[in-house]
């Protein structure tokens, strides 16, 4: 069994990653999308999977990684983000042999999340289904959500202060990588009484 890990260098998806490399033995393909948009976040959110996945190939065991791209600076209007990890989670999965469970770092407090995760579920099978098509991939790919019912305080506390110092969650850094400290995802963290992120002392 191989899981695809959708990764995005955050404080749910560290904890999903650390969960799954610690308390299962498959073999796992981590996968961040560099995703450009106006917010100008994608720069620190690199930083951050950089600095995370060191740690976790450190002190945890080995799994494969990748990253993909789209740019999307060009546009006024913010993209969905939860539609294209589908698009590109079914691309990656095609490419990944064995793969068989897509796992996504979401919670069950996140904002509409019951819509959006069978959102992504109908993108992804309408894609995975022209793949099938042509014989590529397993015939059946499950959706998991290794850390669905954990409070996000939870997640921050079992995880060491210094993993948890490394991830980035703003949505819009100043000058790209500075915590804007109002957007929801700041306000969160907040709340957590942990740092915003691992750049917040690299400001230039």
């Amino acid at each position: 069994m191989t899981t695809l890990v959708m990764f995005s260098g955050g404080l749910d998806s560290t904890a999903m990653l650390v969960k799954l490399l610690t308390g299962s033995a498959g073999e796992l393909r981590v996968h961040h999308i560099r995703m450009a948009n106006k917010e100008g976040r994608e720069r620190a959110e690199s930083r951050a999977v950089e600095s995370i996945l060191a740690y976790a190939r450190a002190r945890y065991r080995a799994f494969r990684y990748s990253e993909s791209g789209l740019d999307f600076s060009q546009l006024e209007a913010i993209p969905i983000d939860y539609v294209s990890i589908a698009y590109v989670a079914c691309q990656v999965a095609i490419d990944t042999p064995g793969c068989n469970r897509i796992a996504i770092g979401a919670l069950a407090t996140d904002t509409d999340i019951a819509n959006r995760s069978a959102r992504q579920k109908r993108v992804f099978d309408e894609m995975y289904a022209c793949y099938r098509a042509r014989k590529l991939g397993e015939p059946r790919v499950e959706w998991v959500y290794p850390v669905f019912h954990t409070p996000k305080a939870d997640l921050a506390a079992a995880l060491p202060r210094e993993l948890v110092d490394l991830t980035w969650s703003c949505r819009r850094p100043v000058n790209g990588f500075r915590p804007c400290m109002v957007c929801k995802a700041c306000r969160a963290r907040e709340g957590l009484r942990v740092p915003a992120g691992p750049a917040e002392n690299r400001a230039s």
